[in-house]
């Protein structure tokens, strides 16, 4: 491709980010189509991962994979397995469960120090919404060695409420809910302190004989669905009966 044409694919990209950052979502997607058909190695999978990532934002799952096949068909070291993470968000959010695995994998096998992790995240949150506890473990251990500075922190947080809750390691959770208080996210390491107080405390009161059932919202914490990165969780006391 001459430069003239990879500077016009690349202007194309950057006009469609541009308008989608603006919220015109038509406008964008002409752009970036523009640039997808200028058929340029570096600039045509990265308009179409977001062209992607634009439509399954406004929940235009169809338009979305279509454009998320063209970024993983290219075979781009950094825009292929960015694809094929959120597709497997999509996957997952319609219950093909054999999808989403096989799209994380893709991400996973790539090894990108973002998009592997990410996929591994977002596979242990599938495993532990779906009971898999000692798969949703493994998951947000492997999520935790990559030590990103976003991702790690997060599936610490998730690790430690598994480990105490559904295995009950208490141990094991602390030094998951340590690692996130250890960490550079500000946000995750204060959810990570209030799980471990709340722990420590609901640690005491079961060895006192009170019982406690666990009340939390609904939010899907993978990455690629909504907003937020906080999924609260709350220990109610039972009530003898």
């Amino acid at each position: 491709m001459s430069d003239e044409s990879r500077s016009q694919a690349q202007d194309a990209f950057i006009m469609g980010d541009l308008l989608a950052r603006q919220g015109d979502v038509e406008s964008a997607r002409g752009a970036f189509q523009s640039a997808i058909a200028m058929r340029d190695a570096e600039w045509s999978p990265r308009a179409a991962y977001h062209l992607g990532e634009l439509l399954w934002a406004v929940r235009d799952p169809g338009g979305a994979e279509a454009a998320l096949g063209v970024a993983v068909a290219a075979g781009h070291p950094e825009w292929s397995p960015a694809a094929e993470v959120v597709q497997g968000v999509i996957c997952a959010a319609r219950q093909d469960v054999g999808g989403a695995m096989r799209a994380y994998g893709a991400a996973i096998a790539s090894e990108h120090p973002t998009h592997a992790a990410r996929a591994y995240f977002n596979l242990g949150t599938l495993h532990q919404q779906r009971g898999e506890t000692g798969l949703a473990v493994a998951a947000y251990r492997r999520a935790i060695d990559y030590r990103h500075n976003e991702l790690s922190p997060r599936a610490a947080v998730n690790l430690g409420y598994v480990l105490f809750n559904d295995l009950g390691q208490v141990e094991e959770a602390e030094a998951a809910f340590q690692v996130a208080i250890d960490s550079s996210d500000a946000e995750q390491a204060q959810l990570a302190r209030q799980n471990l107080a709340a722990m420590r405390q609901l640690t005491a009161a079961r060895r006192r004989g009170d019982r406690h059932d666990i009340v939390e919202d609904a939010k899907d914490l993978s990455v690629g669905r909504g907003e937020g990165s906080q999924k609260w969780r709350r220990w109610v006391r039972r009530d003898p009966s």
